[in-house]
């Protein structure tokens, strides 16, 4: 047998077991994963991370404290994106929360705090453990821990430890199966997806799949199941 097939084959049991612990179902025909490179280096994955998890405490600041937002959210983020060089890390809808916001950019921007807890996760910064359970439903505010003590890219990169390729497969593959239950628990209740939150899974997927393919923007990676 092919060796990649193997690899793959034994990831999809190590995920099997995992989706029986949680009591998730599984679809059998469900494509394998199996080693594909990083497409992204650790210095564009640590850029993202701080981009995104900067633009959507200021997409909730939005939301939440429209004053605020106006004055110290802007200027905060304002200064972290010169700080840490995030100029051109910035997608076009979080450039947006930047300058002629609106709910929906709002709205989808917030979200991406899923992203970046993903991120987090490749970088090291969360436990695979926190990654893997299904009802956690991280607050922007403790991402943003990572973040404070520095006010310089290189000294933030050097506090992470980038996972390796065949760790971040594993997860993707974990969640792949998850938005596959999420996905057909919506068309049929039967479908146990546990604890899952459709939004919050496909967030975190969407931030893993960007990892191993070649499209600069997340937003336009397909995320079928």
């Amino acid at each position: 047998m092919d060796k990649n097939k193997q690899i793959a084959i034994n990831r999809r049991e190590v995920t099997l077991n995992k989706l029986g612990f949680w009591g998730i179902d599984h679809c059998e025909g469900l494509p394998l994963i199996g080693d594909y490179k990083l497409y992204k280096n650790e210095n564009q994955i640590c850029k993202r991370f701080i981009a995104s998890l900067f633009s959507s405490l200021l997409a909730c600041d939005y939301m939440q404290d429209r004053d605020f937002y106006k004055t110290d959210g802007k200027k905060i983020t304002e200064q972290a994106i010169e700080e840490f060089g995030l100029k051109n890390y910035l997608f076009p809808d979080e450039k947006k929360v930047l300058g002629e916001c609106d709910d929906r950019v709002a709205v989808n921007v917030s979200w991406t705090v899923e992203c970046s807890y993903s991120l987090a996760w490749a970088l090291g910064l969360i436990s695979t453990e926190e990654m893997e359970t299904p009802c956690n439903h991280p607050d922007s505010h403790d991402l943003f821990k990572f973040v404070q003590p520095f006010h310089d890219f290189e000294d933030f990169k050097a506090s992470c430890n980038l996972r390796q390729p065949s760790e971040i497969m594993d997860m993707l593959d974990l969640y792949y199966n998850y938005h596959w239950a999420c996905v057909d628990n919506r068309i049929n209740s039967n479908t146990n997806c546990g604890e899952l939150n459709e939004e919050v899974v496909m967030e975190r997927r969407k931030a893993l799949e960007w990892l191993i393919c070649n499209d600069k923007n997340w937003d336009s990676i397909s995320l079928d199941t």
